[in-house]
């Protein structure tokens, strides 16, 4: 099958696999969500990271995080927004993605080191998969190679309705068939 339009990934930093233990806390929420509580990161890059949270959190609120790296890396803290936000039901989490927000430039070089370290180890996370993308008038342009062209259908929209005027077409010309018979075999009938 041809592709038509392919997506590329638009991540502007390197991101690696990383399962740092992460402290969160949250101001101004409702009374339903705790202000603090803790989770891990899926992964992490100099400008923003993927969370796993056994709570939600709403979508452009602000946070505080406080980042637990390997032994030779400090505890990073820094604010953060989150950017997007869903459930995963197979591991009963949520996976959140935040923006940091006024990262030290100290903290910034440490990050910068810490996926570098990790990314030469392999851990990098993978570019994301080319995804074959279509709108709605393109959909119709993908054909099999195999097709020949007498059979391609350009839309199928216009096919459909091309097809039901086809069909109501023969119905009254059948039912005009049908009384034309009609009448004549009476007429014959008659004589």
């Amino acid at each position: 099958m041809k592709r038509i339009l392919t997506a590329k990934d638009r991540r502007a930093t390197t991101r690696v696999l990383a399962g740092i233990p992460v402290k969160v806390r949250v101001k101004d929420l409702p009374d339903n969500i705790p202000t603090s509580f803790s989770g891990e990161t899926a992964d992490l890059s100099s400008r923003g990271a993927s969370l796993l949270l056994k709570s939600s959190l709403p979508v452009s609120s602000r946070i505080s995080l406080t980042l637990d790296l390997a032994f030779p890396f400090p505890r990073l803290d820094t604010d953060a927004k989150v950017l997007w936000n869903y459930f995963l039901p197979r591991d009963k989490k949520f996976n959140c993605g935040v923006q940091f927000l006024s990262l030290k430039k100290e903290y910034k070089r440490i990050l910068e080191e810490f996926t570098k370290a990790k990314n030469s180890l392999g851990e990098a996370v993978p570019e994301r998969r080319r995804i074959e993308r279509r709108k709605a008038e393109r959909r119709t342009a993908v054909i099999p190679d195999y097709v020949s062209n007498r059979r391609r259908v350009r839309n199928r929209r216009s096919f459909d309705r091309r097809q039901a005027l086809v069909i109501r077409f023969f119905r009254k010309l059948t039912k005009s068939l049908l009384q034309s018979i009609l009448l004549f075999k009476k007429k014959d009938i008659e004589s």
